[in-house]
């Protein structure tokens, strides 16, 4: 299956590494609310390094003694990368001390509560604003010039909303597995587990991407147009352009606004104008089995920004003794957004940490 999809700035031509040491990589949930402190639910925001997401999770239900189901986080976060995030334990009784959980994880994984409170809601999943992102990419080799010029671009006007690599597992696992398990259909009414949902996942976000690389060809991966769904960045209710306005275009071209692309479900084309449905229809009919067998599935309807303005963005380019050799780069992006679709189209990435994850597996 094609993961070689299209660049809005064209391919890059500079190089860099990625995640050289796991600090390279900070990331920070933005909650979007403060909770207030009271309540049966207790929030932990927790920075953790070297761990798994959902491994930690189940360390914190053992050692509140309560079942792992009443443990939720609003999204996994890399192993391979320094994370903030925020976990969320339905107690009712006595809080037990979980600074103990430090104790637990031993270099280099790390683990650290930096705050508890309780709050009266639960933590659900997708139940964030944002991420704020604090990156550390080394060893540039490229023409600074070029580099500039598109950090200034994405700063401007974005760059299309793909899903991350991360979505597709390693050298594209979940796809692999997905298309085995989609393409007979769905068989029986039980639930998917954790790991069958992933590669579902990735199965849907790949016929996304494949229909976005397609308008980014175009060229029109960021242009509204009558009958196209609207999605503000602030994450407010989306709408249909009825008819294009000089403040619809402002909107647009300042970053305010942007096109959606729907996501398979049933009636899907709804979920943008006619002119792009009857494309994405013709473009899906080279996996037109692989489409039907997904469907069986069912999906709430939904849809996905087609770009995604980096917000509050910043960068220092540091000097080394051939010229500059190292980006500090920091951006906040919203809620299901990928920092590496945002740096893809600034370099050609070297991800070390997956060097690092080929020789535990070949010491394992």
């Amino acid at each position: 299956m094609n993961t070689d999809w299209g660049y809005a700035w064209t391919k890059p031509n500079a190089k860099a590494d990625l995640k050289t040491i796991e600090s390279d990589f900070l990331v920070e949930e933005v909650l979007g609310y403060e909770p207030d402190h009271q309540g049966e639910f207790v929030f932990l925001w927790i920075e953790k390094q070297g761990v798994n997401t959902d491994f930690l999770a189940k360390r914190l239900a053992q050692l509140a003694d309560i079942s792992p189901s009443r443990v939720t986080y609003a999204g996994a976060k890399d192993r391979h990368a320094c994370t903030r995030q925020w976990f969320c334990l339905h107690i009712l009784g006595q809080t037990p001390d979980f600074s103990a959980i430090e104790a637990v994880f031993k270099a280099p994984e790390i683990v650290r509560v930096l705050r508890q409170t309780r709050h009266s809601k639960k933590l659900k999943t997708g139940g964030l604003l944002g991420n704020r992102f604090s990156l550390r990419l080394r060893n540039i080799v490229g023409d600074q010039t070029e580099i500039e010029q598109r950090l200034a671009l994405i700063k401007s006007y974005g760059v299309p909303n793909y899903y991350g690599e991360q979505r597709f597992g390693i050298r594209g696992n979940n796809l692999v597995n997905g298309r085995d398990m989609v393409l007979p259909g769905r068989k029986g009414t039980h639930k998917l587990n954790k790991t069958q949902s992933f590669w579902l996942s990735a199965i849907r976000s790949w016929f996304f991407n494949e229909a976005l690389s397609l308008y980014v060809a175009q060229g029109t991966w960021d242009v509204l147009s009558e009958g196209d769904i609207a999605q503000p960045r602030d994450g407010s209710q989306s709408f249909r352009v009825k008819a294009l306005s000089l403040d619809l275009i402002y909107r647009l071209k300042q970053g305010d606004i942007s096109p959606v692309l729907p996501l398979i479900s049933d009636g899907w084309p709804m979920g943008t104008n006619a002119a792009r449905a009857e494309q994405m229809k013709a473009l899906y009919q080279s996996q037109a089995d692989l489409l039907d067998g997904l469907m069986t599935f069912g999906f709430a309807r939904d849809s996905r920004a087609t770009r995604i303005v980096p917000k509050d963005m910043a960068w220092e380019l540091l000097e080394g003794s051939q010229g500059a050799d190292q980006l500090v780069l920091q951006f906040e992006l919203p809620k299901g957004a990928f920092a590496t679709s945002v740096l893809r189209e600034l370099f050609n990435i070297h991800d070390r940490s997956q060097e690092k994850h080929h020789e535990t597996t070949a010491i394992e």
